[in-house]
């Protein structure tokens, strides 16, 4: 199976993380005690979110195989506190850029990575503390606030992995986010062979340019409001797809954020955007804004690309309701932030080992008389499974690594859920099979 092995070296390679690098006080772990470095680390990996002092008890009596010791919560915040959250980001980048590095194998599109990047508002803990630490302001009459924060993720869109995420201020703006992700995957991935994929709220000719600076690709779905000139343009020449020539003026370049941006994009002076308008199952047309030519995405290959980024919602789905990155375990910003990376990693261990064992389910697709279905692993026991071999999985001994993943293996490819195949629209029907005067079009304003 293809990303058993990178899943089994990256737990085996659990200590190279293990490191005084990562910890923010020079006085903290000196001292022999009960909770090691390895051990504060492994932490919030080994955490399922149940109540703190009862999660705390059960890792450490796991941890030091003694059935009778015992430590208070207080004790185990107080060291998560010298750790440094960028250990979990460190890991995920590890597994990362050992599973890109297979670039043909990993490819969806005529040797593309296809991604969407895309950002959503989660709860965070409302305490005075947290709000100062996250910059929220207290409420008042006038200004209400909610304790919350916004986190950003670049996404596989067929793979599923996360590749670059944060955390930040939900105040701090979409854009700012997707030229942090670019820069972060460009380490891990050929971006040269990526096509990323951007929904309405990231129509900036400064991500445009971030994107073309770094020879990749972008698909944007259009704002009617910009580019007005050229999109009037092409609805008097009843034109679908046409490639304008875009000055940047010193309007444009001053909005930028980014200074290098503002400094390549003076000596661009214009870029070269394509603008493609498609027709959605309703009848209704949409714009893309894009710089892929022609000869490597038709316009129905364009609308079945930005379609596909709908899978970024699923992952944040799974994020909250799965692995319920919401129930943070403190109160501190560097504790939210372990909780959060940490959890991005064990997404992507999870996704991987998701994907492995979806390739080996032999069982038949499930027909009944009116719908198709098909067999998937079930996501909640996959989960629960890693969560519970964790303690086994975080050792030096790689042969234990190695059967306890194949057990976790065994498991998701056996206990399945069934998933409706969704049915063809009246276009796509075979009318003398399907036709029925009551069959209703679909009417959803969607890709």
């Amino acid at each position: 199976m293809f990303f058993e092995g990178f899943v089994t070296d990256e737990f085996g390679n659990f200590n190279n993380f293990v490191e005084r690098k990562y910890v923010l006080s020079e006085h903290a772990f000196t001292r022999k005690g009960k909770l090691s470095l390895a051990s504060i680390i492994k932490y919030p990996l080994c955490n399922r979110k149940k109540t703190t002092s009862i999660e705390v008890n059960r890792f450490l009596r796991n941890e030091l195989n003694d059935r009778g010791v015992t430590i208070t919560k207080q004790a185990i915040s107080e060291k998560r506190q010298f750790i440094d959250p960028i250990v979990y980001e460190d890991m995920n980048n590890s597994l990362i850029s050992k599973i890109y590095a297979h670039q043909e194998e990993m490819a969806s599109f005529k040797g593309f990575h296809v991604c969407a990047i895309d950002s959503s508002i989660v709860e965070i803990p409302n305490t005075k503390l947290t709000r100062e630490e996250f910059g929220i302001p207290e409420k008042t009459q006038l200004r209400k606030d909610t304790s919350a924060a916004r986190i950003s993720c670049m996404a596989d869109t067929h793979w599923d992995f996360i590749i670059s995420s944060n955390l930040t201020n939900k105040k701090v703006n979409e854009v700012t986010n997707a030229i942090i992700h670019l820069d972060d995957a460009k380490d891990k991935m050929d971006l040269t062979k990526t096509i990323t994929t951007y929904d309405r709220g990231y129509n900036y000719t400064e991500l445009m340019i971030k994107t073309i600076k770094l020879n990749s690709y972008f698909i944007i779905r259009a704002k009617t409001s910009v580019f007005k000139k050229q999109q009037s343009i092409m609805e008097k020449t009843q034109t679908n797809d046409k490639t304008f020539d875009i000055n940047l003026n010193a309007a444009k370049i001053n909005k930028f954020n980014n200074e290098d941006l503002k400094k390549y994009a003076e000596k661009m002076r214009e870029f070269k955007l394509r603008i493609v308008k498609v027709k959605l199952k309703n009848g209704k047309s949409e714009t893309l804004f894009t710089n892929l030519p022609n000869k490597i995405a038709t316009p129905d290959e364009l609308k079945q690309l930005y379609g596909d980024r709908w899978k970024i919602e699923t992952n944040y789905d799974r994020l909250k309701n799965k692995l319920h990155i919401e129930k943070f375990t403190g109160k501190k910003k560097i504790i939210i932030e372990q909780d959060f990376y940490s959890h991005i990693y064990l997404f992507n261990v999870l996704i991987a080992l998701k994907n492995d064992a979806e390739q080996e389910i032999n069982r038949k697709p499930k027909e009944t008389t009116k719908y198709k279905y098909k067999y998937k692993t079930n996501v909640n026991t996959l989960i629960g499974n890693i969560k519970e071999e964790m303690p086994r999985l975080l050792t030096n001994d790689q042969e234990e690594i190695n059967r306890t993943v194949k057990e976790i293996l065994d498991i998701a490819k056996k206990d399945l859920v069934y998933t409706k195949i969704k049915a063809p629209t009246n276009e796509e029907r075979d009318k003398d099979k399907y036709y029925h005067k009551k069959c209703k079009s679909n009417i959803q304003d969607s890709f």
